[in-house]
């Protein structure tokens, strides 16, 4: 993994291979394998992310699922499944 300045993770899994940008927030959490968050985002609320997901920088997701292979480009404020 590769955890960039300033990044706070609690109780969260982060499997092989995960980038977190700098300044990002991971609570709660699982990030799954070749994932990357972008910096300044904010992931909570017992989200997962499935293998190969990439966040864009500044976005925020709250108890979102997100199957493998995705990219998301805004902010999940609402717990939901990302298909």
């Amino acid at each position: 993994c590769v955890i960039a300045a300033g990044v706070r993770l609690e109780r969260c899994t982060l499997l092989e291979g995960v980038s977190v940008g700098a300044h990002s927030v991971v609570l709660d959490s699982i990030v799954g394998w070749r994932s990357t968050v972008g910096s300044w985002t904010r992931v909570e609320g017992v989200s997962v992310l499935g293998e190969d997901v990439h966040l864009e920088p500044e976005i925020f997701l709250n108890g979102a699922l997100i199957l493998p292979h995705k990219s998301i480009r805004e902010s999940v404020s609402e717990p939901k499944i990302i298909m």
